[in-house]
């Protein structure tokens, strides 16, 4: 690995830390990984980004070290600052999550999002926190008998979408086998799309899911990241 030269740090939080450097004379993003049971490892993430970098849903990778759970990437020109919701935008988000969600990854060792949820409950298991056993109630019933998974991020959200000609996403920790409604749910809460806004993102996607199927799984958007964060706490400590 050459020299990785730092110019000013991006983010840091309890999961990574993530820089602006040059590298090799180029712009890069590093990422420090703080390894978690229930984020992907550090050679997940590389087959998630050697797979769909060729289809050019996120950045490359220019370097690793995995002693280091060090991951160089290419620099992203555009922006994730969305505040057009526009016809064009949303219907190129919507081909962008059709696309990854028909990648292929089989190859690579990743859980399932009902294998994720799982670390969540052995973490949480002594917790008497409702809104944490209600989050935990929701997933049961709306993944009772749900196995048509496909490949999702499972963690969009509108800092983690850069927007240029193309869209590609970036942060990955979280990614995995998942129902396709669960990113839909996602970007249609995050944006808080109205009904047509969200009839435009369907259509580009292909999909004629029902609003009320949505709307639930909004909801165990919102209860799942309050899980999380009771998880890191605990992890964490």
């Amino acid at each position: 690995m050459g020299e990785l030269i730092f110019i000013e740090q991006i983010k840091k939080t309890k999961l990574s830390l993530i820089n602006l450097c040059t590298f090799k004379g180029q712009k890069v993003i590093s990422k420090n990984k703080t390894l978690f049971p229930f984020t992907n490892n550090l050679n997940a993430e590389l087959a998630i980004h050697t797979k769909l970098a060729k289809e050019k849903l996120c950045p490359e990778i220019i370097d690793f070290d995995k002693k280091k759970n060090l991951i160089i990437y290419e620099y992203l020109e555009g922006t994730n600052d969305i505040s057009n919701l526009d016809e064009k935008f949303l219907s190129k988000l919507g081909r962008t999550l059709k696309r990854f969600h028909q990648a292929s990854i089989q190859d690579a060792k990743i859980s399932t999002f009902k294998e994720k949820i799982g670390m969540y409950k052995e973490i949480l298991i002594n917790s008497s926190d409702a809104a944490v056993k209600a989050g935990f109630e929701l997933f049961d019933r709306l993944y009772e008998d749900s196995e048509d998974f496909v490949f999702c991020h499972n963690d969009i959200n509108a800092s983690n979408i850069f927007y240029n000609n193309d869209i590609k996403l970036i942060d990955w920790e979280y990614a995995g086998f998942n129902l396709p409604i669960y990113d839909i749910a996602s970007v249609s809460s995050v944006f808080n799309l109205d009904d047509y806004q969200l009839s435009i993102l369907m259509d580009s996607y292909n999909s004629n899911l029902d609003i009320s199927s949505i709307k639930n799984f909004e909801l165990l958007n919102s209860m799942v990241e309050y899980i999380w964060l009771q998880a890191l706490k605990i992890s964490d400590s």
